[in-house]
């Protein structure tokens, strides 16, 4: 009964926070979207259940030294910080073995030229564990917390990979893409910050960290920037794509199970790499978009349980005639049907559910709890209390059942 009550007044709360303005679970088709971390200005970082969220999709900042390639110098800081000079700009390289700082700023010039990267710490063919461990700042067990330069612009593959004492991160504005792993096992990591610009998110960038492991479970759609990089645990039965996604990233549903049908909307551009892959429930995609981008592989859209080697798919892909879709399904030996189709079945199943009775709304997955919550999922309580949302369950971990990229 406690209980019961606490989930009322959580629900309570969430309607007057305006956070439930998102539609109703028959608006978007059975299913509660979650809208992740955004930020209008650099001043004002918002979480995806407060009052302001941003659905813009922003423009990423250009790299203006994108075609500097010229090697100059190679050095390291007195505080151990290995770094490369080239002719209009400068990236940090790695680290020493000496190096313990428990906070770290980088600085915003070395030499004066602008700091615009973190490098990549280059992924050894044969296995992880021949890594360059002085590369980036991997496996940092001292670090606590790291502040970043304005003009930053990219965060390289495995740059923060196995911190598991770092704690928070101040990403700038200024940041465009956040390398692969580059946060991952990072298992003390709660407070970041997104650009609201950002471009591109790595695989598994964040996995293994409180913070994503909290938006996974609280999220039906992970989304940053118009773009759904993953869904949350509570993703099943009908998804609605929110009409101003412009892309699915790869292996955005991965091992999805419960997850039945979905929806993208004319705005989705392009779909990634196994983004509907390992999905053994999915009976139906609808493409809206008519030359929305969709690799030609098997693996895109397969009911396959995780672990199995042949992908299948026993499901229809829905779009316009002579669309992307239908040369897709047709590729790859899948049924194709119109969107007329689908909207047919659609109204045929809600006629079969209320001549079953089952003519209930799904109930909102996401939780709001009774504060102003920031990016850390923590905030004030009415009582002056720290109210915080986290879980001790485990992120969905995508690196062990993947495919080689």
């Amino acid at each position: 009964m406690r209980v019961t009550k606490i989930l009322a007044l959580l629900t309570v709360c969430t309607l007057l926070c305006g956070c439930a303005n998102r539609g109703t679970a028959e608006s978007s088709g059975g299913l509660f979207v979650g809208i992740e971390p955004a930020q209008e200005s650099a001043e004002q970082a918002k979480y995806g259940d407060g009052t302001y969220v941003s659905q813009t999709v922003h423009d990423p900042v250009p790299d203006p030294y994108k075609s500097d390639s010229t090697l100059k110098k190679e050095g390291t800081t007195s505080e151990g910080i290995k770094y490369a000079l080239y002719q209009k700009h400068a990236e940090i390289t790695g680290h020493t073995a000496k190096f313990d700082a428990e906070e770290l700023e980088i600085p915003e010039k070395l030499e004066g030229l602008p700091v615009t990267k973190i490098a990549s710490v280059p992924e050894p063919e044969d296995s992880i564990f021949n890594i360059d461990k002085e590369g980036g700042f991997y496996s940092c067990y001292s670090l606590k917390k790291v502040t970043l330069p304005e003009g930053l612009t990219d965060i390289g593959d495995y740059a923060f990979y196995g911190c598991r004492n770092l704690k928070e991160i101040e990403i700038p504005e200024t940041v465009a893409r956040i390398g692969r792993r580059a946060f991952a096992m990072c298992g003390s990591l709660s407070k970041l910050t997104v650009p609201a610009a950002i471009d591109t998110i790595g695989d598994n960038a964040f996995s293994l960290t409180p913070w994503y492991d909290s938006l996974l479970y609280h999220r039906d759609l992970v989304i940053f920037n118009g773009r759904v990089y993953d869904a949350g645990r509570r993703c099943t039965g009908t998804v609605t794509v929110p009409d101003y996604v412009v892309a699915v990233a790869d292996y955005a549903f991965y091992s999805c199970e419960g997850l039945t049908t979905v929806i993208l909307p004319e705005s989705v551009k392009s779909v990634g790499k196994y983004a509907f892959c390992d999905c053994p429930d999915l009976r139906s995609i609808l493409f809206k978009n008519p030359e929305c981008t969709i690799p030609a592989q098997e693996s895109t859209v397969s009911n396959k349980p995780t672990g199995s080697n042949k992908d299948f798919y026993r499901g229809i892909i829905y779009g316009e005639p002579k669309s992307t879709a239908e040369k897709f399904a047709k590729k790859m030996g899948f049924r194709f049907e119109d969107t007329e189709e689908f909207a047919r079945r659609q109204e045929q199943e809600k006629i079969r559910q209320l001549l079953r009775g089952d003519d209930t709304e799904k109930e909102p997955a996401h939780t709001t709890a009774p504060a102003e919550t920031d990016v850390t999922g923590t905030g004030t309580g009415t009582d002056g209390t720290d109210v915080t949302k986290t879980t001790a369950t485990t992120a969905k971990v995508k690196e062990t059942t993947k495919k080689s990229d």
